[in-house]
Order: structure tokens, then C-alpha cells, then sequence
């Protein structure tokens, strides 16, 4: 997260030689990522105590609280109820054997002190099995700090089982719909990874539609109609209202960002054909990407650049094709499916995921670049469309209709359910996960 106007105090380590002894090689292998959550770790979290001589404080509770949830989101852990605890963790000594009863592998100790406005955490990170400290962070802010706090600690237990930080500082575009006075009214919002602190970012009083994030998480391009034709506009996420930035005759649509740079692919259709050009932020054209006869939209870029995923309908119906940018060769990835769209290059680089129709009712797939291993993730009545991964490419977002009307879930990249992240009236679709470290501060 960015730091807070009250300026959080981070330090560094907590006690040198703790975390000496915590940066020891690691003889375990939690999470095997050729296989991420085959296996929820099993993790006791216990009643955050108070420092020595400190007044027990609501905040411990909240803190708790926070950090389950926290942790639970990314669908590594399987958070162990409390009330099968046989004791509670004393400050500077570790009951490993008390905590194995009870089925913990790794357990996270939490100590506080409160003053006035100010608050001290301290959080540490104890693999269980083997009888060691892996991780260990003091934090020194104010109350209103406690979230983030929590979040911080959150992804240095992430880095410790997994070697990299995860979603705890990022942030969900997504599209929300309601009816106003001339029709449906469609502006694009933003929301922390969870579902909370959801913020209006447009205020066209039209449609808006396929929010795109830029590399360095700044920058907010989208689609929008003027005067009846959807156009390219860039949001300064700092502030500001956006910035006109192509509109062409006939249709500008589902701008997306090449890595490393602020140029856009648009998908346009002045020449007489809906083909995807790359623009730069002024809106000049820089390249013509496909010239083909068929729709093509909906660009996706690999992690490098190097690559670009989009749809076409030149084979017949709508499919995912693969272009490699320094030849300009291009091939179809899917097949056997009546309907495909909205593909989205995972950062790792290895899966592409995009929806296609299932027996009516569009489901998330993903594919390996080359066109094989394509595995479906969701079922049901409800569908689910327009997937984005996280940064860490671990969980993915989509837009479905489990509850008769389209709201944001996410779940694992293997397809299990986390959760529903909106329930604002009218609908909530094209869902577009930022980079890390783009979270707002507290208000």
C-alpha cells in the first residue's frame, strides 16, 4: 500500500537474530507452485496478545480478525478454529507440541500495545513441524493504521511460503451498472483486493466499459461513448478526470496496455475493418497489429511483450489467437468450443484464461500458450465471464450470475471458490486486477 498520511513507521526486522534464524535455509517445501493449493497449510492464528505490562485492547480482536481473513483470501491456508486451541502462545517462548495437537503446521503470534492514538504490533510467523521461527515484523503507527498493518504482515508470511508477496496491495476495476433516467448508466469503479473501500472513478453518465491497468498501476484507460460511439479515455488514478485519447470514426475498443511502456492496443475500426492497432498516450498510431478480415478485439500481451492473445472471428466464430509481435506470424489457440473471448495472459506467463460456451452459458477456461491443457474452471447455471488474474497469478476474477445478476467473484487459479467480492445494486462486470502496490491509503 502506499504510505498513509500519518505517515506509518515500518521496522524493518523485529529482534536482528530472529530473523537471522528465519532467513536460514528452508529444509521444507510448502506450496509446490507447479502445483498451487493442492493442499491447504494448516494455520493457527491465536487471540493477539499484549505486550508485557501493555492493557489488553479491542484492537487485538480486530487485528485477528483482519489477518484471517487476510491469509484465507488467497486459498493457501485452512485457518483453524479457535475453539479447538488448548492454550494461548506466550510472549517469547513457543509451544510447539501444544500447538501440533491441535493440527497447526505453521502458527502466526501476534502481540500489541496501545497508547493514545498510537499502536505497536508485533507479529511473527512459527513453522510448527519443524520447530522454528520463519518470519518476524514490528510495526509502530496509529490505530487507523491496523489494517494496513495487517495487510503488510500478511504478505511477509506469503513471501515466507511462497517466496513472493501476494494481492494485499492491489486493487479490482470493474465496470457497475445501473438504470438511470435515458437507460443503463455504465461508469467504471475501483475496489481493494477484497471487495472493500469500492470508489467511483468516472462520472460520464453513459457507458463505460473495458478498464485496462498500465504497468506501473498510474494510469486507468477504458472505453466510453461520445456522442454515441465508444472512444479511448486515459485516467490519471492520482486525479483528475480522464483524458480523451482516441476517437476515431467507428469504434475504439478494450484498450490494454503493452508491458513496459504506456503505449495502448486498441482495437479500432476507422480503416473499415475492426482490427487492433498500438497507439501511444497521444493517440498516434504506432503500429498495425492484425489486418485481417475478420473482428479482431480484446488484446491480451504476454508477461514480456513479446506475445499478444486476442479474439477473432475470422475462422467462422469468435476464437483466441496468438500473435508473436517481432514476426507478425499468428495461429488459433482454441478449438472445439462454439463461442470464446475476453482472454487475459496470466503474469506467470504459463496459462492464458478467457470464457467460452458450455452448453449455453459462457464458463473461465485456461489454456497453455501452445494450445494444450486447457481446463475449465467453473460450472453452473450462473456462468462466469471476463477473467483477470491477480499479479501474483495465483487467483483470478470474474463476472458471473450465481445470484441472477452479475457481480465480481474470485477464486483459485485451479478453480476453487474464495469469494464474492461485490453486492452493489445493479451489476458489476469486465473486472480488470491492478499490479501490486497501487492500494489507496486509509481514508
Amino acid at each position: 500500500m502506499r504510505p498513509s498520511p500519518r505517515s506509518l513507521v515500518i521496522i524493518g526486522a523485529l529482534l536482528a537474530a530472529l530473523i537471522v534464524m528465519a532467513g536460514s535455509a528452508w529444509a521444507r517445501v510448502y506450496i509446490d507452485v507447479t502445483q498451487p493449493f493442492s493442499r491447504r497449510l494448516p494455520l493457527a492464528i491465536p487471540e493477539f496478545q499484549p505486550l508485557a505490562g501493555a492493557a489488553p485492547d479491542a484492537v487485538g480482536a480486530e487485528g485477528n480478525e483482519i489477518l484471517s481473513k487476510a491469509l484465507s483470501f488467497t486459498g493457501l491456508f485452512d485457518i483453524l478454529d479457535p475453539r479447538g486451541f488448548i492454550g494461548k502462545p506466550q510472549p517469547g517462548s513457543v509451544n510447539y507440541a501444544m500447538w501440533s495437537k491441535v493440527g497447526a503446521e505453521l502458527m502466526i503470534a501476534c502481540s500489541y500495545q496501545t497508547g493514545g492514538q498510537g499502536l505497536t504490533m508485533e507479529c511473527r510467523l512459527y513453522d510448527v513441524v519443524e520447530r522454528r521461527l520463519l518470519t518476524g515484523r514490528r510495526y509502530d503507527g496509529v490505530r487507523a493504521d491496523l489494517p494496513m498493518m495487517m495487510y503488510r504482515f500478511a504478505d511477509e508470511v506469503m513471501l515466507a511460503i511462497t517466496g513472493e508477496r501476494s494481492v494485499f496491495s492491489t486493487e479490482i476495476a470493474f465496470v457497475g451498472s445501473r438504470q438511470g433516467e435515458k437507460g443503463a448508466v455504465k461508469e467504471i469503479y475501483l475496489m481493494s483486493f477484497d471487495g472493500s473501500s469500492i470508489k467511483k472513478v468516472t462520472s460520464h453518465g453513459d457507458i463505460s466499459l473495458y478498464p485496462g491497468w498500465s504497468g506501473d498501476g498510474r494510469l486507468l484507460a477504458y472505453s466510453s461513448y461520445q456522442k454515441r460511439r465508444p472512444a479511448i479515455f486515459v485516467q490519471a488514478l492520482a486525479g483528475g478526470s480522464g483524458k480523451l485519447v482516441i476517437n476515431k470514426p467507428g469504434v475504439n475498443l478494450t484498450p490494454v496496455f503493452q508491458p513496459g511502456s504506456n503505449n495502448l492496443a486498441v482495437s479500432m475500426s476507422h480503416t473499415g475493418r475492426t482490427n487492433i492497432f498500438l497507439v501511444d498516450i497521444a493517440g498516434q498510431i504506432v503500429k498495425h497489429l492484425t489486418n485481417g478480415w475478420g473482428i479482431d478485439v480484446a488484446p491480451s500481451f504476454s508477461p514480456d511483450g513479446k506475445q499478444m492473445a486476442y479474439v477473432s472471428d475470422r475462422g467462422g466464430s469468435p476464437q483466441i489467437y496468438v500473435m508473436d509481435l517481432a514476426s507478425g506470424q499468428q495461429r488459433r489457440l482454441t478449438f472445439g468450443y462454439k463461442y470464446c473471448a475476453a482472454p487475459d495472459w496470466s503474469p506467470r506467463g504459463d496459462r492464458i484464461a478467457f470464457q467460452a460456451m458450455d452448453d449455453g452459458v459462457f464458463q473461465v477456461v485456461t489454456i497453455k500458450p501452445d494450445g494444450s491443457g486447457a481446463q475449465v474452471l467453473t460450472s453452473g447455471y450462473g456462468g462466469a465471464e471476463d477473467p483477470t488474474w491477480s499479479p501474483d497469478g495465483r487467483l483470478i476474477a470474474y463476472a458471473g450470475r450465481q445470484t441472477g445478476r452479475y457481480q465480481i467473484y474470485v477464486m483459485t487459479a485451479n478453480g476453487q471458490p474464495i469469494r464474492r467480492l461485490t453486492n452493489l445494486p445493479g451489476e458489476q462486470t469486465d473486472p480488470a486486477w491492478s499490479p501490486r502496490g497501487v492500494s489507496r491509503p486509509l481514508d
